[in-house]
């Protein structure tokens, strides 16, 4: 399966992490095309099936968006190379709530609801800056808000559904390790640097799902099974690229010493080690569309069917 992923670029890296790294764009391609290759070596696809990924990127920033040509009304891989299979969106150092310091904001508001809505076989993934886009967006009832704690910064371990993990259903989740709490649910471990989050205070429609928490975010990305998946965290994100983006903030809005050395310390925690490859991977699985291969618990083989078969599931947005 041949799979063509549009990026779009939310934002430049900070100075010393793009002379090293690129765009976003360049350092999530990179990152995809070595998740699609250790899948497509695994047992978990189906039989003959192996995933290579295209990207091609886009800068929204200057009012750049794919073509409608490219726009895929059919399931993934099945309308040649050049038609858009998924979009992803990276992070941003804007706020999803300042579309008046950022007119961008709005336009890409209006193209997300427009491809959710027509064009349900293009598949939506967020990270950070973007999930909070696509839950404010195509989730009902969800907004994104500056976090009353603060900042989350560092290495931290998300406490995964268990509702989450059963319908994403990808073999990866494997190899997570359970945390040492009653529910023993399973934790991956991400790093963050954010300052908003997503709130929904009347919970979730019941076709969406939360991926986990954290004892300061509660909402660290969500799920909806076929359609749209997303991170608060940032598996693109290393030691280095996080660490570089940290002190760039502080010299951006004058943190003080102890703070930003506060923050150094938790990027750092474990010697950085964390779970992004089989976040990768998790990425890589949704976008291939193995989440809907075989209906889970709870999920029947019409409601199967209708997302592989060019069924319109998604109702309108208000």
């Amino acid at each position: 399966m041949h799979l063509h992923i549009a990026i779009f670029d939310l934002d430049v890296p900070v100075p010393t992490v793009y002379t090293t790294r690129g765009l976003y764009s360049s350092q999530f391609t990179r990152l995809l095309a070595a998740a699609a290759a250790r899948l497509s070596q695994s047992q978990s696809l189906a039989p003959g099936k192996e995933i290579t990924i295209r990207t091609s990127s886009y800068d929204v920033i200057g009012g750049i968006f794919p073509p409608a040509h490219l726009l895929q009304r059919s399931p993934p891989g099945a309308g040649g190379k050049e038609r858009i299979d998924g979009i992803l969106l990276t992070g941003s150092s804007a706020s999803v709530y300042r579309a008046d310091l950022h007119p961008w904001i709005s336009s890409l508001r209006t193209f997300l609801a427009e491809v959710y809505v027509n064009y349900p076989h293009i598949k939506l993934f967020g990270s950070c800056f973007g999930h909070q886009m696509l839950a404010q967006t195509l989730v009902p009832g969800c907004v994104v808000e500056a976090c009353p704690g603060g900042y989350e910064i560092g290495v931290h371990a998300i406490a995964l559904e268990e509702e989450f993990a059963a319908k994403l259903g990808c073999s990866s989740l494997s190899s997570l390790t359970s945390a040492p709490v009653a529910e023993r649910k399973k934790e991956m471990r991400l790093q963050f640097i954010h300052g908003d989050w997503v709130v929904c205070e009347a919970g979730l429609p019941d076709d969406w799902v939360n991926l986990g928490s954290t004892p300061r975010c509660p909402i660290q990305g969500l799920y909806r099974r076929g359609r749209v998946l997303t991170f608060q965290g940032h598996f693109e994100f290393d030691v280095f690229v996080n660490r570089e983006t940290c002190l760039e903030f502080g010299r951006r809005w004058g943190w003080d010493g102890q703070m930003v050395e506060r923050y150094l310390k938790a990027i750092e925690a474990g010697d950085g080690q964390d779970d992004a490859e089989v976040a990768a991977e998790m990425v890589v699985w949704f976008f291939a569309g193995e989440d809907v291969r075989a209906p889970p618990d709870g999920v029947d083989d019409k409601e199967v069917n209708m997302i592989e078969g060019g069924g319109l599931l998604t109702p309108p947005l208000e």
